[in-house]
Parts: C-alpha cells; structure tokens; sequence
C-alpha cells in the first residue's frame, strides 16, 4: 500500500512526465518459421496444365523467447534469448544493462529516474538482477 501512494502522490505532482518514465516489460514465445524459396517451389508442369494453388500449411521452424520493454512513446528495446540459453538472474541483469543504455538513444530526455514494471518471476526478482 505505501508503493501505491507513493506511486499516486507522485503522479498527482508530476503527471504526464511520471507516465513518460514508467516502462513495461514482458516475456513471451515467438514462433517463426523459414519459407520456401521461389526455387524450392518450382514444379515441372505441361504449358497445358493448370496453374496449382498452393493450401500447405508450414508448421513454426521454431520458437525463441523474447523480452520487449517498452514506456509510452513505443518500444524501448527487443531483446531474443539465443538457442539454449535461459531466463535466469544473469541473463536479466544483462537485459537490464542493454536497456539502461538504450534509454538513452530512444526517449528524447536523458532520463535519470525510470520506473521498471515487471512480474515477480525468480530471475526478476534475484539479488543479483536487483
């Protein structure tokens, strides 16, 4: 209750640039997948014979996890976890440290003072991501 307070008693004395410093952050599967070249596609076909219309459905190649932090004007940054890696407290604090320079380069004012919203997972919440 008091974080809530203080959240909304300093939204009341600064309002819109209290909003500008509030950035979000969330994780999630992306599915992707690797289309055929024109080349892999080409069949052999009489001049006669009908043009075929392609139904195949392509199953994802894969899945990565990415993490997007974004504040109100839009994404801050896009961050894709390598095959193999996981989400743990190192792999946060060096999401972290690429953000905090990345803020600088994508809002127009050199923010000093961001507020970080994000879940209670493990890796958020470590000492170490602290």
């Amino acid at each position: 209750m008091e974080i809530f307070w203080d959240l909304l008693n300093q939204y009341e004395a600064e309002s819109d640039n209290f909003l500008n410093s509030i950035i979000s952050r969330d994780e999630a599967w992306c599915h992707y997948n690797k289309p055929e070249s024109k080349r892999q596609s080409v069949e052999w076909q009489n001049v006669n014979s009908l043009s075929k219309k392609k139904f195949k459905i392509q199953l994802p190649a894969g899945k990565v996890m990415c993490t997007v932090f974004w504040y109100r004007q839009g994404v801050v940054l896009l961050d894709v976890l390598k095959p193999g890696e996981t989400v743990n407290s190192a792999h946060c604090k060096t999401t972290l440290t690429k953000l905090k320079a990345q803020i600088s380069r994508v809002t127009a004012e050199k923010k000093t003072n961001c507020h970080l919203q994000h879940d209670n997972a493990r890796p958020h919440t470590n000492f170490v991501t602290t």
